[in-house]
């Protein structure tokens, strides 16, 4: 269910985040800082996802709760192409023309009535060149 929250980050990425092929595309960095709630809402787990625009689907990179370090999913674990690191960044290596994803920042909370609910926050990588 996703609702409408008072948890926020106090840093996010461009959206569009632009790369430009041969300039910046060997690393890029998405990176949603300082993540909180109002008291009372207590974070339980944040997770990364990426989805091609106009698609459906949707693949988890990675998650974790909120005292613990990033685990990576299934194909993404080798860090090849992800890495998710603390105070919610992932960061895409490598990227192709071809990569041109909707990554979303997942969080999952603990309002202040004890109702478990989630937020999520959305950037498009688009590639040029």
């Amino acid at each position: 269910m996703i609702s409408e929250s008072v948890i926020d980050c106090k840093v996010k990425p461009d959206n569009p985040k632009i790369v430009v092929l041969g300039v910046d595309s060997k690393e890029v960095s998405l990176n949603w800082k300082n993540c909180e709630g109002d008291a009372g809402e207590t974070i339980r787990s944040f997770a990364f996802f990426r989805q091609r625009p106009g698609s459906a689907v949707t693949e988890q990179i990675a998650s974790r709760d909120a005292s613990g370090s990033f685990n990576m999913i299934g194909p993404f674990k080798d860090k090849k192409k992800y890495e998710a690191l603390l105070d919610q960044e992932l960061k895409i290596f490598d990227v192709k023309k071809t990569e041109e994803y909707l990554y979303t920042l997942e969080v999952d909370y603990k309002s202040s009535g004890g109702a478990v609910l989630e937020t999520s926050f959305r950037v498009t990588v688009d590639v040029k060149g």
